[in-house]
């Protein structure tokens, strides 16, 4: 029994050992993980103002309307003013306009403009911005140019129509200056022109024979007027004038020109008893010589009615 007893003591002795040495060889546990500080949330952002519209940038809409068509700012009391209404249909505002009103060649006559949107009626007189009153049966060219505060421009042309012009003299004569009838180069007719200038042509002087056949009781010289394309008082322009073998002269041509207008109103119904043509070639100009602009107004037809 003794012996059981101690081999029992030192089974639990070995036993004892063993767990201590377990014990002892055990690793250390782990440091502990640092705290985490958790921040809160940001904020959310502030909200956003709704965009603003697109803007209009298509061009403005534009019209012109001209009464009467044509005009004769003869001073008659009858169609005497230009009316002129202007639409303009934009979603932008308007910056600035501007109207050009141009004679043949392209010349630059009279000019309106301004600020915001252009006036919806205006009337004009026919006057240049020089004081000079249209030509009679000439037509004229117009322009409005209208732009946005966005520098978007839109233009509306068209074409001015004025009408024979009677202008009444101080001493009672009554005088038709027409510059828009075309002849041949150096020809006394128009032969060979283009089919719109005859056409043209044809108008004009269907539309004095009118006003010719309102004054019944007027005798009417129909003058031929050049324009003469050497200086004056010389030797050169009195040959341009007069012609020699090679020339035909401004004055014979200026002659033939006159007749065939007579010619043309008698076939019009005017009564040839009335009509007396005379060429007075470039002697009596009505741009001077240094004008080469306004040279178009000396090639002329004058109609005076005398009773």
């Amino acid at each position: 029994m003794e012996c059981v007893m101690k081999k029992y003591l030192l089974l639990l002795a070995v036993v004892f050992i063993v767990l201590a040495f377990a014990v002892s060889c055990k690793s250390p546990p782990p440091p502990a993980a640092p705290a985490v500080t958790v921040s809160p949330p940001p904020p959310p952002p502030p909200p956003q103002a709704p965009e603003a519209p697109a803007v209009e940038i298509s061009p403005p809409v534009l019209a012109v309307n001209l009464t009467p068509q044509p005009f004769s700012p003869d001073g008659d009391g009858v169609d005497d003013s230009l009316t002129v209404r202007i639409s303009v249909n934009s979603r932008a505002n308007i910056k600035s306009w501007r109207i050009e009103i141009r004679e043949p060649g392209d010349f630059l006559f009279s000019e309106w403009s301004g600020d915001g949107t252009p006036p919806q009626t205006f009337t004009w007189d026919g006057l240049s911005s020089s004081g000079e009153l249209v030509q009679s049966a000439t037509d004229y060219q117009f322009t409005l140019e209208v732009t946005t505060v966005q520098n978007i421009s839109a233009t509306a042309k068209g074409t001015i129509q004025v009408d024979v012009l009677v202008r009444r003299e101080a001493n009672g004569v009554l005088r038709v200056i027409v510059p828009s009838i075309m002849f041949a180069a150096n020809k006394g007719n128009s032969s060979n022109l283009p089919s719109e200038t005859m056409l043209a042509n044809d108008r004009i002087l269907r539309r004095i024979a009118e006003v010719l056949n309102r004054y019944p009781t007027y005798q009417v010289m129909v003058e031929g007027h050049a324009n003469p394309t050497t200086p004056p008082a010389t030797q050169a322009r009195a040959v341009e004038e007069i012609g020699n073998s090679t020339l035909l002269g401004l004055r014979p041509l200026s002659e033939e020109r006159a007749k065939y207008v007579a010619d043309y109103l008698i076939n019009l119904g005017v009564a040839g008893s009335r009509l007396t043509p005379v060429g007075i070639g470039g002697i009596q100009p009505v741009a001077a010589f240094t004008d080469w602009d306004n040279w178009w107004k000396n090639r002329r037809v004058e109609f005076i009615l005398v009773k």
